[in-house]
């Protein structure tokens, strides 16, 4: 593909992303078989032959695939003529973070790309927003997960699990929802188990995502009892508070320590080495652009074929690009045209 006709493609898919139209295409549904069971997944046929795959990997979102933003994100990759397999990752939808997400993507990527039918060139790409994009970076490390690969597309990546459950836990005015998200993982190496409490994040949690007006946290808070209750407050608007807990975490050895570390996409920076292009927004109030930033600098430092675009049309890992300040669609334009140029293939 020229990088005139990407150009184009990318003009087409910003225009997709403004539509409104959530509702879900016919699509073909397939069973994903992974080390721990199965994935269901979306398929977005294109009319004509195939431009290439591409994987979509939902975020931390109870709605997973089939999230009303991401079927237009679907929906607008599909139109430009790519095959799109958008599986359900239910460990990631029920917002639990752990290195089952990791296999769970180097299992799909190794699945697709057998497919004749879905991949027939044996090589695929990724589109992934957020937590999502990270463990994807760190998924396609694997030399064998790369071999498979044709590009990945991060939106809002971090690069240190530590650093960015340091800065939600401390600054309150950062973003409620991904602090709990990240409360409801990493407080149980302080505190140990207490399904009340955890039950209360996770019902604040989806009463943030859903922003229902009769919430489900508080029929269960008023019947919790006033210990757990008054930590539940305390894990919400007490910033020391956290902090003390998230020490607590820092100090712990053993898996505890591991799982953090093996979080990090520092951490496998150096196994990483297909084109990458990560895009993240200039007020993300969940991972700091500079994280973005960092990978980038290492990865160029590297030799590794990289582009990154700081945009202040998107939010944390979002998915719908404003196209109000059109002094950046440019940008936009030639980031995006970088990402389709590479996951064209060729052989399809």
């Amino acid at each position: 593909m020229n990088r005139l006709t990407a150009w184009i493609k990318s003009i087409h898919f910003l225009m997709g992303l403004q539509s409104k139209d959530e509702t879900l295409p016919d699509v073909k549904e397939i069973s994903i078989p992974v080390r721990n069971g199965s994935l269901r997944a979306d398929c977005y046929m294109p009319k004509s032959q195939s431009l290439g795959t591409i994987i979509t990997i939902n975020g931390l979102a109870p709605l997973g695939n089939r999230d009303p933003r991401f079927i237009i994100v679907n929906k607008s990759l599909n139109k430009l003529g790519y095959t799109v397999i958008s599986p359900f990752f239910d460990e990631i939808c029920d917002y639990k973070i752990s290195l089952r997400n990791i296999d769970d993507i180097k299992d799909s990527i190794l699945f697709i790309s057998g497919q004749k039918d879905l991949c027939t060139s044996g090589k695929v790409s990724i589109f992934a927003p957020s937590f999502s994009g990270s463990l994807s970076l760190i998924a396609v490390s694997d030399k064998q997960i790369a071999d498979r690969m044709n590009t990945i597309c991060a939106i809002g990546a971090f690069a240190n699990v530590d650093d960015i459950i340091g800065n939600l836990f401390a600054d309150q005015n950062l973003d409620e929802y991904g602090r709990m998200i990240l409360l409801l993982n990493f407080l149980p190496l302080s505190i140990g188990e207490n399904k009340s409490l955890f039950k209360a994040i996770k019902l604040a949690i989806l009463d943030n995502y859903f922003k229902y007006k009769d919430n489900l946290l508080e029929p269960h808070f008023s019947k919790m009892k006033k210990v757990d209750r008054d930590f539940f407050e305390n894990l919400k608007y007490d910033k020391d508070f956290r902090m003390k807990h998230w020490n607590i975490i820092l100090k712990k050895s053993g898996k505890d320590r591991e799982l953090l570390s093996a979080l990090s996409v520092t951490n496998h920076i150096n196994s990483l080495n297909l084109p990458i292009l990560l895009i993240h927004g200039l007020k993300d109030d969940v991972v700091p652009a500079n994280e973005s930033s960092m990978l980038h600098e290492e990865l160029v430092a590297r030799g590794v074929e990289c582009k990154l675009c700081i945009t202040s049309l998107i939010s944390h890992g979002d998915t719908g690009f404003s196209l109000k300040t059109l002094l950046e669609v440019p940008k936009l334009i030639t980031s995006f045209s970088f990402f389709f140029r590479k996951a064209y293939d060729k052989k399809q």
